[in-house]
């Protein structure tokens, strides 16, 4: 659908009569590949400002009209390739200062001396990848009437040659950058750049042995401040600054006390401070600020506590300062998992809703055709909301999760026939409020004269024959945080991250008359659905008041301290910022200063939260 739209909209280009025509199909061809300003608002800055220059490109050749009131294809392409190329501009007269461009600007020119940038494999030549829709091998079938893909890199050779071509030969420079500071590996020397560095040795060079040929052929720069300090005057302002920077401190002097520095003090703090061992005001110490205590009155839920248990400086950003992170729909790809797991609440909680209103079955009747029918209904209805609603992403995509989804609460309904039978149980509750509509809130006494109020929702209750009350969380990711966590010595609320099962099961109690409760995160969409819990004794409980009250004393104590968790090199962020709305906004070595400040003596109120931790000392 999406080639026959963009063949349709290029042929409203072809087919338009008129310069003003055409450059107005044109525009609504560009709308539409780069979704237009709604679209252009979330991109970079140069990025918009060249979308900017190809609009105007596009009505100044609206503006031909007078001159030829039908251009060819041939020439609309001609003039606005024109416009593009020039749209740089200069200062001064063509042919003095310094120009800039691709290879191909300087064919044929005469030039003072010429640098070629970026000389490392895969930028220069540039990777040659075949067409999915139209490769080679089909453009040959045309007998030359269309161009190869693989002989643009031989038009990329012969620009580079004549670019050589247009400086004198003492006056040709390569550069070749050693690493890619993104990615974080190393780079190989461009196949020309070895070809032109063997030349100049007399004996064909590889690229393990470009780095060892020294002066006057290879010039190595090792790092961007050794570059500054071994030039005499650098042209960029911020680079002389930087070099007097650099020399101040290479004789012994102090950053912070330099004149030049004065702009920068601040900051110069911030970086020293976070890098140091103390736990800082620039890494989340608050200690003496009016940070809200959650034991004020104010109703809590589990997923705020836990959410500092597992970054206190992600619970500072999202529930001190309240930020969050944008939603734009323009940029939605798939559903998202927040939305994957409201879905499939969704749908099950409308299921279980009229089977307990209809009379639960008994533990051992199965769910029949007609069960698995319905919920493929109510599934159906839910899923068409969402897409409606534009929170679905790209159409493919969204039929493949569908699928997914629709799999899985089908699934879910045969293993619950397996717990059922097993536990003897029966639905009793969906969607059990606390401290929501009427109902009374869930009371954590700490101690002293201070509590915390929580609300919430537990998805589900079942009753087994003998009066137990079970309580389920449904989640919708794979489940191996929940794995083993009502394991004999185990920790059951796994440092404060998993808060939920307790409050529900208090829930169950207070508000249901459960004598023994058991509670469980039942995960949907995997193949079995497995469930991971434990029975609510007194230890458990005492655990979980335990934790509770540390994570109050931490927010009042105003310590939000980073906790980024391991390195992920697959992901290339850490445990807990995968999916964290503030992972673009925190400093890229979160890791390296966690582990320095880990044992601070403010951070020892999170000592509690992890029992297997070293001692703070």
């Amino acid at each position: 659908r999406f080639v026959e739209d963009l063949a349709a909209a290029v042929a409203r280009v072809e087919m338009a009569r008129g310069w003003y025509e055409k450059a107005d199909a044109a525009r609504q061809l560009l709308d539409r590949l780069t979704g237009g300003d709604p679209a252009r608002r979330s991109w970079p800055d140069a990025e918009q400002e060249c979308a900017n220059r190809v609009e105007a490109a596009l009505s100044r050749l609206a503006t031909l009209e007078v001159l030829d009131p039908d251009p060819s294809d041939e020439v609309f392409h001609r003039a606005l390739s024109a416009e593009l190329d020039g749209q740089r501009g200069r200062s001064g007269r063509y042919g003095e200062g310094v120009m800039y461009g691709p290879l191909t600007q300087a064919v044929g020119e005469d030039l003072d001396a010429v640098f070629v940038v970026g000389m490392a494999e895969g930028d220069c030549p540039a990777p040659r990848r075949d067409e999915a829709l139209l490769p080679d091998s089909l453009r040959e079938l045309a007998g030359g009437e269309l161009a190869l893909r693989r002989d643009g890199l031989h038009e990329q050779h012969r620009a580079f040659l004549a670019a050589l071509a247009a400086a004198p030969e003492d006056r040709r420079y390569l550069t070749f950058p050693r690493g890619d500071l993104r990615g974080g590996r190393r780079r190989l020397p461009s196949r020309w750049l070895l070809d032109s560095v063997s030349i100049l040795a007399g004996a064909r060079v590889h690229s393990t042995e470009f780095g060892d040929l020294g002066a006057p052929l290879v010039e190595v720069v090792p790092s961007h401040a050794a570059g500054l300090l071994s030039v005499p005057a650098p042209a960029d302002t911020v680079d002389r600054d930087l070099a007097v920077l650099a020399r101040h401190v290479a004789a012994g002097g102090d950053v912070g006390t330099h004149p030049t520095a004065a702009g920068i003090a601040r900051g110069l703090a911030c970086l020293a401070a976070r890098s140091s061992a103390e736990f800082t005001e620039w890494d989340g110490n608050l200690a003496g600020m009016p940070v809200p205590s959650p034991a004020r009155g104010a109703l809590q839920s589990a997923t705020r506590l836990e959410r500092w248990a597992a970054c206190g400086f992600r619970y500072f950003l999202a529930d001190v300062l309240h930020l969050d992170e944008r939603d734009d729909p323009v940029r939605i790809v798939e559903l998202s998992p927040l939305d994957r797991g409201s879905g499939v609440h969704q749908i099950l909680e409308r299921f279980f809703e009229e089977v307990i209103a209809s009379g639960p079955p008994d533990p051992q009747e199965r769910w029949g055709p007609d069960h698995h029918a319905r919920l493929r209904e109510i599934a159906v209805d839910v899923l068409a909301d969402y897409e409606r609603s534009g929170r679905t992403g790209r159409r493919v995509n969204w039929h493949l999760v569908r699928d997914r989804i629709l799999m899985a609460v089908d699934a879910f309904l045969l293993a619950d026939d397996a717990w059922r039978a097993g536990a003897r149980a029966r639905p009793v509750r969906v969607e059990l409020p606390f401290g929501l509509d009427v109902a009374a809130p869930v009371a954590v006494a700490l101690g002293g004269d201070r509590r915390v109020l929580f609300r919430g929702r537990a998805d589900r209750v079942d009753e087994t024959e003998d009066g137990r009350h079970v309580v389920f969380d449904y989640k919708t990711g794979s489940g191996r945080q929940y794995e083993g966590i009502g394991d004999t010595g185990t920790d059951p609320v796994k440092a404060g991250t998993a808060l939920q099962l307790g409050l529900y099961s208090e829930a169950a109690r207070a508000l249901l008359g459960a004598g023994t409760a058991s509670a469980y995160y039942w995960m949907v969409g995997t193949e079995d659905c497995p469930r991971h819990g434990y029975d609510w004794d007194d230890a458990c409980r005492a655990r979980f008041v335990e934790v509770v009250t540390a994570i109050v004393d931490g927010i009042e104590a105003g310590a939000f301290p980073a906790n980024p968790g391991d390195w992920q090199i697959w992901w290339r962020t850490h445990d807990n910022c995968r999916y964290c709305g503030f992972d673009d906004i925190c400093p890229r070595d979160r890791g390296e200063q966690a582990d320095a400040k880990r044992g601070a003596p403010a951070l020892a109120v999170r000592r509690v939260l992890d029992r297997d931790a070293e001692d703070v000392t």
